[in-house]
């Protein structure tokens, strides 16, 4: 089955984490929550910071973490240090509806519509923390791209608040 649309899961509902009553998990399609140097003194940090709440799907971001490392790659690993602070642990759930020629008589409408699952999402409050990405004045302007390009990716209720370090 194709990807479902965004919109789908967007609303936060109860979180469905049980994983005791899942036959099948569907893995998260994070890769990495860390990346760069760790350990510089950097000058500021860019915090991605939610306006309101919502779900945010495993692979948006990690095409978000794709596209800011994508932008990133012209600067070295030294001069920036990556978070990932969303860890998607709410399983989502598709109730997979036919259509078509005959689909009446395939489907059964609403009985066992609990549905299968179907991917992972992190549910964010107003407020919650998306990533953090810190660096060094000399990089801002390109650290700064990365993000506005990167941001694309992700759901338009997102504020990028900037903080000095030092």
């Amino acid at each position: 089955m194709p990807l479902r649309e965004a919109r789908c899961y967007r609303r936060v509902k109860r979180p469905y984490t049980r994983k005791e009553y899942i036959k099948s998990i569907p893995p998260s399609k994070i890769r990495k929550y860390e990346f760069g140097n760790k350990k510089g003194e950097y000058d500021y940090v860019y915090r991605i910071i939610t306006e309101a709440p919502f779900q945010l799907r495993s692979n948006a971001i990690e095409a978000f973490r794709l596209g800011l490392l994508g932008q990133l790659r012209n600067l070295s690993k030294e001069n920036y240090f990556v978070i990932i602070h969303a860890h998607p642990h709410h399983i989502l759930r598709r109730h997979a509806m036919a259509s078509g020629h005959k689909a009446e008589r395939l489907q059964k409408g609403m009985r066992l519509a609990f549905g299968k699952p179907d991917g992972r999402a992190a549910q964010l409050d107003k407020g919650s923390r998306i990533a953090s990405i810190m660096g060094y004045s000399r990089d801002e302007e390109a650290i700064k791209n990365a993000i506005r390009v990167a941001a694309s990716k992700l759901p338009p209720y997102i504020r990028i608040v900037r903080e000095n370090l030092k």
